[in-house]
């Protein structure tokens, strides 16, 4: 993996675990679950935005998917 400098380490580190212990399947299961809750962390990012203000950060998106459970689905 070429990894870049600006990956957070905890990343890396989850991909090549999972590489490891589950192979190309599980490499496709992490993927796939990632592209889903890309579109669930792009969907309420929208939804904060519609609501409040256009400065919003990844603080306030985190807080509102944990406070409205989105990141549960």
């Amino acid at each position: 993996m070429n990894a870049t400098p600006d990956m957070d380490r905890m990343v890396i580190d989850a991909v090549r675990n999972v590489r490891d212990r589950f192979g190309a399947d599980g490499l496709r299961d992490l993927v796939a679950l990632a592209n889903k809750e890309l579109r669930q962390a792009e969907q309420a990012t929208e939804r904060l935005t519609d609501t409040h203000s256009e400065h919003s950060d990844i603080g306030d998106t985190q807080a509102w998917m944990a406070y409205t459970g989105d990141n549960d689905r």
